[in-house]
């Protein structure tokens, strides 16, 4: 019988000297020792590193991207499901402004992939004038015609 288990993260010792494998099923979680140390190593006296804190660099874990493109990218990113998730991850791990941001998830996760260079310049002109509008809204005034009175309070 064979069950397939999902990796939940993967914990680093304080020490370096051993790391932890955490599934969703408990009784499949390891730990896995460095061979190279002494035979009187203790690890049950060793700190370990919040799994939050870990972001490990994996390949092929994901199967719609190839070996060779999946080499090397780290797990959040990999973890990364939606547009709106992967232009927060963009925002978190890169220094990129954050239009730019949204335009790599949309190419990454969303449907920009098929995009022509046409309308891929007609979209990133549509983002500015969106932007430059939500910059000038302010209160707006109303022209009406016939007979009006303005009060001030």
């Amino acid at each position: 019988m064979t069950r397939q288990v999902q990796v939940q993260g993967v914990v680093n010792s304080s020490d370096n000297k051993q790391a932890l494998i955490l599934t969703d099923d408990h009784k499949s979680s390891y730990t896995l020792v460095n061979p190279e140390f002494a035979s009187d190593y203790n690890p049950t006296v060793i700190d370990w590193v919040d799994p939050s804190l870990v972001d490990y660099n994996f390949g092929g874990a994901n199967e719609s991207l190839s070996a060779s493109s999946a080499a090397g990218l780290p797990l959040s990113f990999l973890q990364v499901a939606t547009v709106e998730e992967g232009s927060a991850w963009y925002a978190r791990n890169t220094r990129y402004p954050e239009l730019v941001c949204d335009m790599l998830a949309k190419y990454q996760w969303g449907d920009l992939r098929h995009t022509t260079p046409k309308e891929f310049r007609n979209q990133k002109k549509k983002q500015k004038k969106r932007q430059r509008a939500k910059k000038v809204a302010g209160p707006s005034l109303l022209r009406a015609r016939g007979g009006f009175t303005v009060t001030f309070t």
